[in-house]
This record gives C-alpha cells, structure tokens and sequence, in this order.
C-alpha cells in the first residue's frame, strides 16, 4: 500500500495506521477469515483493492468478490477495479487489454490466477464455481434468500472450502440489529476494537461518541457547532489535531481472543478516520441536524458508528421510567399544561372482572400526561359495574392552577371478543361521548385512526342493525410514536421539554409502568427467507400500554395535532373575549372606518363621471367650406 498503491489522481496512498495492522492481517497465513464491521469514510474498499493488487503481483489465486446486486458488480468492476489494474506494480506482472477475452466486465483473468465479480441477489452466481479467496462487499445489502437456496452470504463462504489456501473476508456497514450479518460475523471472531492513548493523561481507551456524561465527543454551541473536541475518561479534554498521534500510538485489543488468529474481525468506525469529512466537529454537526429524525437517526448510526440500528420499538427500561417521574406533578391531578382529558378503557371479565380506565391529559407541542388509574371491580356482564364506571367518566378533575376538566371523550377497547357485546352496549348508551375501538397490529396500518364502521349490537336479546359505530385504531404505529416519546431524557439545567414529552407523576406505581412497556418490537424470520416485525408480549399485563394508544387515537382525531396557540389557550380558558363596551367600541370605529371608506370611493366615481371639454372638430379640407 505504502510503496505502490495510487489514489484516482495518481497520489501514493498513505494508509493511516489503524488500516495497516487490517491490511497485515490480510496476508498473515494464520488467518483464514476476517471480518471488519465498520462505518463509512475508513477505507476498507481501499485495503481491498490494494490486497486484490498484491494477489496478482506477488501471489495469484483464485479470486471471488460478491457485491449485493449484479448492477453492484458492474460498477466495482469500472469504478473500483480497472483502475487497479492499471497500477505499475500491476502491469509488471498482468496486461489487461481493453476488448480481450480475458478482460472482461465481470471476470479478469491474468497468469496463475483470475478475478471474478459476481452479485449476491442471483442464484446462479454461486454455482459452478471454485475458488481460494472470497469476499462479501456490503453483505448488509445482500437479499435474505435466494429463493429456495438459503443465505446468500453462506453460499458465497461455500465457494472456497475445497481450496487448500482457502481466505474469506466481509465487511460492511452493519444495518438492523438481530438481521446484521457483519454483526454475527464479528461476534464469532476476535471482536478486535482500537485502543488509543490520551495525549496528556496516557489513559488508553477506545473512542465512543458518547451520551453527554462521560467520554465522548463534545462541542459548542450546542445548536450549531463551531468548535468540538473529544472527552478522555479521565476528562482531559483532547484536540482534533492530537488524532494522528493518537492512532499512530494505538493498537488493536481482541475481546475475544479465543478466535485469534484463526479469525480477526475488527470494529472501526468514523472517529478514529482522520478523512476531513470525519473530523468530530463534521460528526457532531451531522447529528445534531439527524437526531430528531428516527430515518435519518438510524442511516447516522449505522453511517457514522458503524453499529447496528436497534428498532425504536423496543421498549424504554421501566426503571429509568420510573426514576424520571416528575416531583412537581402529583398523581390525579392535571398540570397546568393540561388542555385537554381523554380516558381510555380495557376491559377484563378474570379475576372476577375489572374495568381499567386511565386518563390521559395533552397539552401544545405534542406533550401529553398521565393523571391516574382508574379501577372499577365487578362482574361485566352486571350492570351495576358499568354504572360504576358511568360515575367516574363523569367525574370533575382540578388542575393545579385551580381550573375544572372533564373527559372530552372516552376511548373503549372492544377487540378481546368476550366482552364486545357489552361494550357495544355500554358506548351506545353515550353517543357521541364513548367510542368503541380495535386495535390493528398491521405494520402496515400507518393511519393513527380510521373512518368508523358499523356494528350490529344484541340488546336484551334484541339484534339492532347498525347500533354502534367501530374505531379501528393503528396501534403499531402509535406504539413506535409512544416508545420514541418515552426515550425521550429529561432535561436538565433549565432547558426545556422536548416536544412529544410524556409526563409521569409522581405517585406514578412501578406496575403501571411496567404495562405501559409490556411490549417490545421483534423481527420475525419467515420461511421464505424474509422477515417481518411483529409486536410481543414481555410482560403478561399490557393494560396501560393499549390505554395509551387508544387515548392517542381519540386526541388524533379530535384534530390536537393541528391545535395552534390560540386553541389549547381556550381549552385552558386563557382566551379572553373582548368586553361588550369594547366590542362596541370597536363596532363605532370599524363604521367610521368603512363610512370614510365610502366617501373616498364616491368622490372619485364622482370625478370619473366629470365630463372635459370636447376637442375640436379636425375639418375635412373636401367637405367643408375651407376648400372655398
């Protein structure tokens, strides 16, 4: 690479520290397979093309690269390989004449050994063929099957094994967490991280980005950045320009040295790359404009980190939950932020029957609140529970700042199947108030609440056409918005909420923030070799998740979201109308106004109509008398 490896405008390479020792382990004979997880903007595909180079100056072999798609392969081969090919050290060896057999797109053959490229999205690239080295470009990007033919990935590490000088690598940009390749590749192998000293300090560690509490990288104005620098463990705080020194003097760490050397896999990612574009101050910049974003969030992570993205399905941890609640806020009581209170009800016939309303209040900015569990006991199937539950839904709540709430709309779960006749029932009873839902775990499902249907209701017996409306709720998406929301850290230092912030009181219980919770996102393998994401129980009661969502739906469709200022101040009753002698005031002026208005636009009909004197009359010199 030092000595005879070329840019594309002809500069020598000078590889940076941390890319040699990936490079040397290359051409150790101990080691058979490597694996490099890795973020963009470190140079992997250069370390690839000069080892593709070094195999045909020095030691031919046989020699397979799979890219994700055949297109993929056309363009390595134009844009990565041919100009490797020209390199001297390359031409001493092998001439590759444009139009010859032997050069072709796909397949370079030259004395002793022969370059193939190949696609990972077509079957018939794994057959037929034998090789002694084999690389997987971007394996991330490959398809889950091949049709009936299994991982792409493991046929490709199949096309070597008959070889008696047998070297598999892989690297890629890992993508989603549980379906990374590169991710279980690196696990199985020596899991190597770079370890770099501080400059002041002498402390060696690994660079990471960080959460603002510890090491990481940090920079100023938080906003927009203009200055950013790097957080040592032991708080020193250490400049871009100290990044060479540090590499220089770095080394490679195996976490798990059983698989050393037999396979290497290595984790790099941008920090350590000393590319202008990957300077901390670019890293920090770059995040800053992401973070809010969840798309471009996880393009940053696996990018920038090169680490895998972990679903924002997945459930925050009820314990940080729970340590967060807010001091200020006490549990029944609505904030002054309140605007707006919805309830939403489960209904359970075991254990003797229970009805679980818990009410919700939201406020500007997408921020909402809980403000207490509600429990009424009893049989479903008697009418006096859901009397019960009629003298709470029409219950008075108290804001801290001493305003009256009541329920705007109460949300009613009525999917399970053995209570949905009573449910039909009890939401007939308050038209326009009580709205019977199901929830649709579709993905797919990407409206928060749909257009309603009609249901047949039994009353007494009696089967009433069209007797209730059905809400269909999408509660998958509402969940990913409800989990997000609730990562969401407190801020701190007097900075304000985020917006979507979801308050929890204090006095909130741990039970009940283990069922807001209960679920996490999963991806499910199918047979045919693709995946879907499915939602699963982790805990056995989910009560207060599923009130969540549905009290979510009903404030969506009453239209908060489109709220301005104006109307969450009169929900809150801050809007004060004018005064009647105000309004009269105000009436006198307006008049005055348009009477004045009226005259101005009299006067200049007025002068339009104003007739001036008519010109006279050009004489014809053939008909009138001047001819005379």
């Amino acid at each position: 690479m030092t000595e005879h490896a070329r840019s594309d405008d002809g500069a020598r390479i000078r590889p940076f520290p941390f890319q040699a020792d990936i490079a040397d382990a290359f051409t150790d004979p101990e080691t058979s397979q490597l694996s490099v997880r890795k973020s963009s903007r470190i140079g992997y595909s250069t370390i690839l093309q000069c080892f593709v180079a070094w195999r045909i100056a020095h030691d031919p072999a046989r020699t397979l690269i799979y890219q994700p798609t055949i297109d993929d392969a056309e363009k390595f081969s134009r844009d990565d390989l041919d100009p490797v090919l020209q390199w001297a050290v390359v031409r001493k060896v092998a001439t590759f004449k444009p139009r010859h057999a032997d050069n072709q797109i796909r397949a370079k053959r030259y004395k002793g050994g022969w370059i193939q490229i190949k696609g990972a999205n077509s079957p018939k690239e794994f057959r037929r063929v034998t090789a002694d080295d084999v690389f997987l470009e971007e394996c991330d990007g490959y398809p889950w099957a091949t049709k009936e033919e299994g991982d792409p990935a493991r046929l490709a590490f199949k096309r070597n094994l008959t070889s008696p000088r047998r070297f598999s690598a892989a690297g890629s940009t890992p993508k989603v967490k549980g379906f990374s390749r590169i991710d279980a590749l690196f696990e199985q192998g020596s899991q190597e991280f770079r370890y770099v000293p501080c400059p002041h300090c002498g402390h060696v560690q690994t660079l990471v980005f960080g959460d603002g509490t510890g090491a990481g990288i940090r920079w100023e104005p938080k906003e927009h950045p203009t200055r950013a620098w790097y957080q040592c463990e032991q708080g020193c705080e250490i400049d871009e320009a100290e990044k060479p020194w540090m590499d220089e003097n770095g080394e490679w760490r195996a976490h798990n040295p059983i698989a050393f050397p037999r396979h290497r896999s290595f984790h790099i990612w941008a920090a350590y790359s000393q590319h202008p574009g990957a300077a901390w101050l670019e890293i920090a910049r770059e995040f800053m404009e992401v973070r809010k974003d969840p798309n471009l969030l996880r393009t940053w992570v696996n990018q920038v980190l090169g680490e895998a993205w972990a679903e924002r399905g997945e459930a925050p941890e009820w314990q940080r939950l729970y340590d967060r609640r807010e001091k200020s806020m006490r549990l029944g009581t609505p904030s002054a932020k309140a605007g707006l209170l919805i309830g939403a009800a489960d209904v359970q016939r075991g254990g003797g029957g229970r009805i679980d309303l818990d009410v919700w209040a939201f406020g500007p900015a997408g921020r909402r609140e809980f403000v207490e569990r509600i429990e009424v006991f009893g049989s479903i199937s008697d009418k006096a529970t859901w009397k019960k539950l009629d003298e709470q839904i029409s219950r008075t709540w108290s804001t801290e700042d001493g305003r009256s709430l009541r329920l705007a709309r109460v949300a009613i779960d009525s999917g399970d199947g053995e209570n949905t006749m009573e449910v039909y029932s009890w939401a007939r009873r308050h038209p326009g108030f009580a709205m019977a839902v199901k929830g649709r775990h579709a993905i797919a499902a990407n409206q928060p609440i749909g257009a309603p249907s009609w249901q047949d209701v039994t009353v007494n017996g009696r089967k009433l056409k069209k007797g209730v409306r059905l809400w269909n709720i999408g509660t998958s998406m509402l969940k990913l918005e409800l989990f997000g929301d609730l990562e969401k850290d407190k801020p701190v230092d007097g900075e304000a909420y985020l917006d979507g912030y979801v308050y929890l009181p204090d006095g909130t219980t741990d039970e009940w923030i283990k069922q807001l919770v209960a679920e996490e996102l999963r991806m499910i393998r199918l047979r045919s070799g693709g995946f879907r994401r499915e939602w699963h129980k982790v805990r056995d009661r989910n009560e207060a998740l599923d009130n969540a969502v549905y009290a979510r739906a009903v404030a969506f469709s009453l239209g908060v979201d489109r709220w301005r200022d104006l109307d969450w101040q009169k929900a809150r009753g801050d809007f004060t109308k004018p005064n009647a002698v105000a309004e009269r005031q105000v009436a006198a002026a307006e008049k005055k106004a348009d009477a004045l208005r009226a005259d101005i636009q009299s006067q200049r009909m007025s002068d339009s109509r104003t007739v001036s004197s008519p010109r006279a009359k050009k004489q014809n010199p053939f008909t009138s008398n001047r001819r005379r």
